[in-house]
């Protein structure tokens, strides 16, 4: 998605290293200047077709929406 959403203003994909009960196997982090731009990622069509992609293959998931201070 990186350099294919041009509102997307960061993105990292981090591995679980605790393999926990707790925890779950991939992190995604991403940073929008806005949550208008949060909404027209979610409906961009690379966005999209990764999230369909992972619906298929995953098993669960949780998700964290926020507004940061800073």
């Amino acid at each position: 998605m990186k350099g294919k959403i041009p509102f997307l203003r960061y993105l990292e994909v981090g591995i679980d290293v605790l393999h926990s009960e707790r925890s779950y196997d991939i992190a995604l982090i991403t940073k929008f200047d806005s949550m208008d731009d949060l909404a027209a990622y979610q409906a961009h069509p690379v966005h999209v077709k990764v999230s369909e992609y992972i619906m298929s293959a995953k098993e669960s998931s949780i998700v964290v929406d926020f507004e940061s201070n800073k």
